[in-house]
């Protein structure tokens, strides 16, 4: 995708009159350097020319690995050993090639392990209609494959595990399992990325960078763990037209230590940075932890016409750290402009005192979002004994996305819809703050503490940050945000009887 077609996006996303009033410029720039993905992530220039590979069976990779330049079909021999003595990508493709590994494993024996070298299993550059299918590729220290400026890429049955990089003075960096960047038409399906084990300012199963027209489809990608940075697994960066279904991010941890170049220690199964008409479907997060930051199950941040059908968060809890605090855990964030969420459940999301003063099955921010026969339950706020307590906030199962930071949290929710949505089992049901001209429609709650939050305009919210959570600064901050929920309209709420026993026992022990 060019740089032409990334800027596309943008001004597809900030055209709508909601961002009028917004800094938008000052908006693209903080967020890309929170979870920024640069040049730097590109694998280095191998000082060491590839070995040209001229037979179709491969059985051996020398240390300046091999070069897949004539157009044909290439396959392991059998289970192959790459021991590199520079930065470099055990095979690197620039030709119209099918790459059979036949079931075998790529083994990359890393000359210095856990280090901040770039050795890699399979590079694909500037190439048309690639095929790489069937194998393992183990041990890679940044990347388990890489396809840049490529069109008509298919990765097929491929497994990536065991990627260590430790790496704490380059702001940006993001090891992971498969990137794509600057691509067209690429195919991803039947992978696994698997126990990614890092210290660096972010990492991804599968990441997915200025590209576009692309398909990935039963991928999985699980036991992630970044001890100062952020962990993502499905991460999308400006990009269009991407159909994701039937994919899985499970096992997730999130750790701090201040000493990685970066703001963000998030824990995410799907994150969507700048994006536009995007659509998932099927998919799930399970068991995700987080730290000090943000803990979602799926996060679509500044993005536009994407459609969810079918998501599935369990398991997803912020503020596992020492500090006992997080900024907020939701099970699907909404940043954005024309989105539909359709049939999605999310179960047991918790955070642990979040700064942002909420947990959330479901949360808005933006224009012309549609939540419709969506479900929340179990969604609780959390003492540092993780036993529910409302002192820090509340647990939500359908409320505004807040963040303090000043190019986001005066702005509201414009013309959310609720349809059919259900809450149980949560502190609030479906909170009504900064919501702005919105509908709540059939929506039911059981056992729900506070069924509907309605707050007066102008009432206060005093969220945190902090150097971990979401400080622009570094600097701990206190953060007052008013309400400014108007216009909306709320139908009488539909009580089960569980519900209506619930309060009468309640107020029969007053």
């Amino acid at each position: 995708m060019t740089k032409a077609t990334s800027k596309n996006i943008l001004e597809n996303i900030f055209s709508n009159d909601f961002f009028k009033n917004i800094d938008t410029e000052t908006l693209v720039k903080r967020h890309n350097s929170r979870f920024n993905f640069s040049e730097d992530n590109l694998p280095a220039v191998q000082t060491v020319a590839p070995k040209l590979q001229t037979e179709s069976l491969i059985s051996e990779i020398p240390p300046e690995g091999i070069l897949l330049e004539i157009p044909g079909k290439y396959t392991f021999a059998g289970n192959l050993s790459w021991s590199p003595t520079s930065p470099s990508s055990a095979i690197t493709i620039v030709g119209i090639v099918e790459l059979d590994l036949k079931g075998f494993t790529l083994s990359i024996n890393v000359p210095i392990p856990n280090n901040a070298e770039k050795f890699n299993g399979i590079t694909i550059k500037n190439a048309a209609d690639v095929t790489v299918k069937n194998g393992t590729i183990d041990g890679a220290s940044y990347y388990g494959l890489c396809a840049k400026k490529s069109i008509g890429l298919t990765v097929i049955d491929i497994i990536i595990k065991n990627i260590k990089h430790f790496e704490t003075t380059v702001k940006g960096l993001a090891p992971c399992g498969i990137l794509i960047a600057t691509s067209e038409l690429f195919k991803v399906k039947n992978c696994k990325v698997h126990d990614i084990a890092v210290t660096a300012p972010s990492c991804a199963g599968i990441l997915v960078y200025k590209s576009s027209k692309g398909e990935i489809e039963n991928c999985a990608v699980n036991n992630m763990t970044n001890k100062d940075g952020g962990v993502l697994g499905f991460s999308y960066d400006k990009s269009s037209e991407i159909r994701t279904k039937s994919c899985t991010s499970e096992n997730f941890q999130s750790h701090f230590q201040g000493q990685t170049k970066t703001a963000g220690h998030t824990a995410i199964g799907y994150l969507l940075m700048f994006c536009h008409d995007i659509e998932y479907t099927d998919c799930n997060s399970l068991n995700l932890k987080g730290c000090c930051d943000d803990c979602h199950g799926m996060s679509l941040f500044i993005t536009s016409n994407v459609v969810v059908n079918n998501f599935k968060a369990k398991n997803i809890i912020g503020g596992v750290c020492p500090v006992h605090t997080c900024a907020k855990a939701t099970g699907l964030e909404v940043y954005g402009i024309r989105i539909q969420i359709n049939n999605c459940d999310v179960e047991s999301i918790n955070a642990i005192r979040p700064q942002d003063k909420q947990s959330a099955g479901f949360s808005a921010w933006g224009a012309m979002i549609c939540f419709t026969n969506c479900n929340a339950s179990n969604v609780q706020v959390l003492d540092e004994n993780c036993l529910p307590n409302t002192a820090y906030g509340y647990g939500t199962g359908f409320g505004w996305a807040p963040d303090p930071r000043p190019e986001l949290g005066t702005t509201g929710a414009l013309s959310v819809t609720y349809n059919n949505c259900t809450t149980s089992e949560c502190q609030v049901g479906f909170d009504t703050w900064n919501h702005i001209d919105s509908l709540w429609v059939n929506i039911e709650t059981q056992n729900c503490s506070i069924p509907l939050l309605v707050q007066p305009l102008g009432t206060i919210r005093t969220f945190l940050m902090d150097g971990c959570s979401e400080s622009p600064s570094g600097m701990p901050e206190s953060v007052p945000v008013q309400n400014i929920a108007k216009g909306n309209t709320h139908p009488k709420l539909q009580l089960s009887k569980q519900f209506v026993s619930h309060c009468l026992s309640w107020a029969q022990s007053k």
